[in-house]
């Protein structure tokens, strides 16, 4: 009696350790390396959360409305080996955010890049890189596969 109880409770406890492992996916899984985005608009907030952090800014599309973008990041403690601090994106700043598609063709993105370009309304002189994950596809999107590139 006790053997199968065991069994079972030694069960559940494997497949609760390894619930983490499922959830976490590739990224192939929700991005497309074949639909390269350039995005530029202004930084809303930054989720720094495991196991990935999350760059939210807002664009402006061909008809003059907005849109709120989520662009996916490696984890903080990789953002901050890579020298980005929290106190670097202020709201208000305008970025660009390279990097690709969702497959499911929400808003959301993967970011390879994240360049601030402008801060307090005025363009940098220098754009300052804070993410930069590897090199970039110079291509961009092709035309009218998702709204606010640029």
């Amino acid at each position: 009696m006790r053997t199968p109880l065991l069994a079972a409770a030694l069960v559940a406890v494997l497949m609760a350790a390894a619930a983490p492992l499922v959830a976490h996916h590739a990224f192939s899984a929700e991005f497309d390396n074949q639909r390269p985005l350039n995005m530029r608009g202004t930084f809303v907030k930054m989720d720094w959360v495991n196991p990935h952090s999350w760059v939210h800014f807002e664009v402006t599309l061909p008809d003059g409305s907005t849109a709120v973008w989520e662009a996916e990041t490696p984890p903080p403690n990789q953002l901050i080996r890579q020298g980005w601090r929290r106190t670097d994106l202020t709201e208000g700043d305008e970025i660009v955010v390279r990097g690709y598609a969702a497959k499911n063709g929400s808003t959301r993105m993967w970011a390879q890049n994240v360049t601030i370009v402008g801060q307090n309304g005025q363009e940098l002189a220098e754009p300052r890189t804070v993410l930069n994950m590897f090199s970039q596809n110079p291509d961009g999107v092709p035309e009218g596969l998702l709204p606010g590139q640029n």
